[in-house]
C-alpha cells in the first residue's frame, strides 16, 4: 500500500509520496495551522491520483496504433474503469487524523467543508488515515 505523508503550518504545505512525488508550496495569509493540514492533505491526494492515473495510461495504451487506440478509447467509455489502489495517508496531526477517520466531531466550519473535500475525493478509494510522530514524517523535512 502506497504512503502519502503530509505536513503543513500556516505558511506552507508538504507532501510526499512513496514511490515518487512530492510537493511543498506556501500558503496564502489567513490559514490555521489545522486548515494548512488539510489542504495538505488534499494536494498529495491530488498527487496519488495524478500519478495513479499516469500508470494506468502507460498500461492501457504501450504500444497501441491508433486504429487500436481508438477501439480502446471506445471501450473504456463503456466499462468499469479500475480504482486506484487503497493509500495509506499518514500525519503527524492527531486530530486531523482522528476527524478525516470520523472518530472526532468536526465543529468548525471550514474543517468541515475541508474534511469533506478528501472524503468526496476518496469515496472510491480506499484510504487510511494514520498518525505518526512528527520524527517520522518526511513531509515534515520539507517545511524546515
Amino acid at each position: 500500500m502506497p504512503k502519502l505523508y503530509c505536513d503543513a503550518n500556516p505558511r506552507m504545505i508538504a507532501y510526499y509520496l512513496d514511490g515518487g512525488g512530492s510537493g511543498s508550496q506556501p500558503l496564502a495569509d489567513g490559514y490555521t495551522s489545522m486548515e494548512a493540514e488539510y489542504i495538505a492533505i488534499i494536494y498529495g491526494l491530488n498527487e496519488y491520483f495524478l500519478k495513479w492515473n499516469k500508470a494506468l495510461d502507460t498500461r492501457q495504451y504501450n504500444g497501441l496504433s491508433d486504429s487500436e487506440l481508438t477501439k480502446v478509447t471506445d471501450i473504456l467509455a463503456h466499462t468499469a474503469q479500475p480504482l486506484p489502489d487503497a493509500v495509506l495517508v499518514c500525519c503527524d496531526n492527531e486530530v486531523v487524523i482522528k476527524q478525516l477517520s470520523r472518530q472526532y466531531h468536526i465543529a468548525n466550519d471550514r474543517l468541515r467543508k475541508l474534511a469533506q473535500q478528501v472524503w468526496d475525493m476518496t469515496k472510491n478509494v480506499e484510504v487510511t488515515f494514520q498518525w505518526i510522530p512528527r520524527k517520522d514524517n518526511l513531509a515534515g523535512f520539507m517545511l524546515k
